[in-house]
C-alpha cells in the first residue's frame, strides 16, 4: 500500500486559505486575486493547449470549459473542506483498485496543503495551482474508473469485447458531486458493478497487506516431490510458505517436518486456486507456482481490475462468459450463476478472440464443413498422405454449389499450392468434430461454442487445443437451458432429435449474449485469489501500460 510522506489532516487555517467566510480586508483582497488569476489562466488554458502539457495537466479540452460558463463568473470550486479532505483521501487509497495515486498529483496536491497549512503568506498563484490540480485530478481519475486508465483497442488490439461506456456530463457531474459533497460516493459509483470486480478489490488488499509484511520466501529444495507420508525439514519450510497465503497450517502431529493429510489438502487448495492438478504432491510445476514473488501476483490482480474497467456494465439478462485463460464457460440468469462447464480454447498460435456477440440460434447433430485455415493446415496435408482419410473421418468434397466431388479426381499434393476450389464437409454423427450441438452467434472471426467427440482432452487442466472456437463438455445441460423458455423444446424433445441423428437448427425465442474474455485473476467474495496461467501472453503489455508514469510523476521530486 503506497503511504505518503506528506499526509496532514486539514485544519481551520485550510478552510481559510480555501476563502470560506474570512471577511478581513486583507483576505477580501487575497480572494479577489485569486479570482484574477483563476480567470487568467484559465483564459490561457483555452488559448494555449501547450500550456496544458508544460503545467501537466492532463484534461486540455475539458478543463477550461468546466470553469467558462455564459453569463456567469469564474470563481473556484474547491471551497469546502470536506470536498478536499475526502478526494484526498480517495486518491491516497485508490491503490486498492491497482491505480496509482501519484497518477492524480497527490504529491503535488499535498506539498501544496502543507505549504498552505503552515504559512498564512499564501500567494494567490498557488490557491489557483491546487484548485486546477484538484480539478484536473478528479477529471482523470474519475474518467479512469469509469472506462480503465488504458485504451482496450491500443492495448490489446485483439479485446473486442463489450465495452464500458458510461457517458459523463463533465459540469453537471462536477458541480453536483462538489456542492452535495458526495465525493467519495459518486467517485465509487464510477467503479464497475461487477461483484468480480470488488471481489478482486478484497484479494488486492490482502495480497497488498501480505507485501508490507514482507510475502513470502522462496522453497529452495532438492527433493524431486513432496508428498503425503513423507518426512523432511523442507516439508516444514512447505508449510510455513503455504500458511502465509492460506492461514495457519498446524501439524497433525509434533512433528511439522511430516507430510499429513492437512498439509496435503491445502496443497490441493493451492493447486485448484493456481490453475495446477489438484493430486496433493509438490512437484517442479507446483514449486514454481510456489516461488512466484507476491509483487508478481498484485500486479496480475491489477491487471484483471483493469478488464473489468473494461468490460461493459450491461452484459444482459441472460448471458454466457467464457474466461480463455481460465477454460470456462459459465451462464447466468440475472446475474444468478446457473450453469458452469469445462472449456476448451484455441492454441496460442490460434487464439481464440475476445469479443461479445449475441447467440441466436443452435443446430442439433450439426454437419461440419472445414474452415478454411484448419483446410489449408491440417486436412489437406492428412490426405495428401493418407487416401483414405476422407473415409475414416467420413468428409465429402463438395462444390460451393453443393454438389459433391470424387475425391480420387484431385491432386492432392498439389492442393494447396493451386488454390483449393472446393469445401470438405464432415457428416453429423458421434465422430462430428462438433459433436452433438453448436451454439451460434454471428462474428466476424467464425468462432462459435460446440460440443465435441474428445472429452479425454476436459481432464487436462491447461486446455489449449483447439484452432479457436471453444469446446465444452456440458453441452446438453446448455442445450436445456438455452431451450428452457420454449414449451416446444422439452428435455425429451431434445433427446428424441439427437437421438434421430438428423440435423435441426433450432432458433432462439430470447437470444443469449455471449462474452468470450481473457481473465488470468479471479477472486470469491471473501478474497481469496484465484490466479492463472497467461496462455497468449496478454498481460505484460498491460502492466506496462498501466505502470506507465505521468509527467506529473516524473517530473516530482
Amino acid at each position: 500500500m503506497i503511504k505518503s510522506k506528506y499526509i496532514k489532516p486539514l485544519t481551520s487555517c485550510m478552510v481559510a486559505i480555501l476563502l470560506l467566510g474570512f471577511s478581513s480586508c486583507s483576505q477580501r483582497a487575497l480572494k479577489n486575486k485569486v479570482q484574477e488569476t483563476l480567470k487568467s489562466k484559465i483564459e490561457a488554458l483555452h488559448e494555449d493547449s501547450l500550456a496544458m502539457e508544460r503545467d501537466h495537466f492532463y484534461s486540455p479540452e475539458i478543463l477550461p470549459s468546466l470553469y467558462q460558463k455564459d453569463g456567469e463568473p469564474i470563481t473556484v470550486k474547491w471551497d469546502s473542506k470536506e470536498n478536499v479532505e475526502q478526494f484526498v483521501n480517495f486518491i491516497r487509497t485508490i491503490n486498492q483498485d491497482g491505480l496509482n495515486p501519484e497518477d492524480y498529483h497527490l504529491t503535488q496536491i499535498e506539498k501544496l496543503y502543507n505549504k498552505m497549512v503552515s504559512t498564512r503568506n499564501t500567494e494567490a498563484e498557488e490557491i489557483v495551482r491546487l484548485e486546477l490540480l484538484l480539478t484536473d485530478a478528479f477529471l482523470l481519475l474519475s474518467s479512469h474508473l469509469a472506462r480503465g486508465k488504458t485504451d482496450a483497442e491500443t492495448i490489446d488490439p485483439q479485446w473486442n469485447a463489450a465495452r464500458r461506456d458510461l457517458q459523463i456530463e463533465w459540469n453537471q457531474f462536477l458541480d453536483s458531486t462538489l456542492t452535495l459533497k458526495n465525493v467519495t460516493k459518486n467517485l465509487r459509483k464510477l467503479s464497475p458493478n461487477h461483484h468480480e470486480y470488488d471481489n478482486l478489490r478484497k484479494a488486492l488488499a490482502i495480497y497488498q497487506q501480505l507485501a508490507e509484511n514482507g510475502g513470502w520466501q522462496r522453497i529452495e529444495t532438492n527433493l524431486q516431490k513432496m508428498e503425503f507420508g513423507m518426512t523432511h525439514p523442507d516439508v516444514a519450510m512447505l508449510r510455513k510458505r503455504l500458511s502465509v497465503t492460506q492461514g495457519e497450517i498446524r501439524p497433525d502431529s509434533a512433528d511439522a517436518n511430516y507430510f499429513d493429510r492437512t498439509l496435503e489438502s491445502h496443497v490441493k487448495i493451492f493447486q485448484t486456486r493456481n490453475g495446477l492438478t489438484s493430486d496433493g504432491v509438490i512437484g517442479r510445476q507446483t514449486i514454481e507456482i510456489l516461488n512466484i514473488p507476491i509483487e508478481e501476483r498484485i500486479a496480475t490482480i491489477e491487471i484483471n481490475l483493469e478488464r473489468w474497467r473494461w468490460l461493459s456494465e450491461d452484459l444482459g439478462q441472460r448471458y454466457i462468459i467464457v474466461n480463455i485463460a481460465n477454460f470456462e464457460l459459465q451462464a447466468f440468469e440475472n446475474d444468478t450463476l446457473v450453469l458452469v462447464s469445462d472449456a476448451i480454447v484455441g492454441r496460442p498460435y490460434r487464439k481464440t478472440p475476445v469479443f461479445s456477440s449475441l447467440m441466436t440460434y443452435l443446430v442439433l447433430n450439426p454437419d461440419w464443413t472445414v474452415p478454411p485455415t484448419i483446410l489449408r493446415n491440417d486436412v489437406i496435408p492428412e490426405v495428401a498422405k493418407n487416401q483414405n482419410y476422407l473415409t475414416e473421418k467420413r468428409m465429402r468434397v463438395i462444390t460451393n454449389a453443393g454438389k459433391e466431388v470424387d475425391p480420387s479426381t484431385i491432386d492432392w499434393s498439389r492442393a494447396n499450392k493451386s488454390g483449393f476450389p472446393y469445401m470438405i464437409r464432415q457428416d453429423p454423427g458421434a465422430d462430428n468434430a462438433l459433436g452433438r450441438v453448436k451454439f451460434m452467434f454471428p462474428n466476424p472471426h467464425n468462432v462459435y461454442i460446440h460440443d465435441t467427440p474428445t472429452r479425454n482432452l476436459f481432464s487436462r487442466t491447461d486446455r489449449t487445443f483447439s484452432s479457436g472456437c471453444i469446446r465444452i463438455n456440458k453441452p446438453i445441460e446448455l442445450t436445456h437451458w438455452l431451450l428452457s423458455s420454449d414449451p416446444a423444446w422439452t428435455p425429451g424433445n431434445i433427446k428424441r432429435v439427437l437421438d434421430q441423428g438428423r440435423q435441426r437448427t433450432v432458433h432462439l425465442n430470447k437470444p443469449v449474449h455471449v462474452h468470450i474474455i481473457y481473465l488470468t485473476a479471479m477472486a470469491t467474495e471473501d478474497g481469496a485469489a484465484y490466479f492463472r496461467r497467461d496462455v497468449y501472453d496478454r498481460d505484460n503489455q498491460l502492466l506496462t501500460a498501466l505502470r506507465k508514469k505521468h509527467l506529473s510523476e516524473e517530473t516530482t521530486e
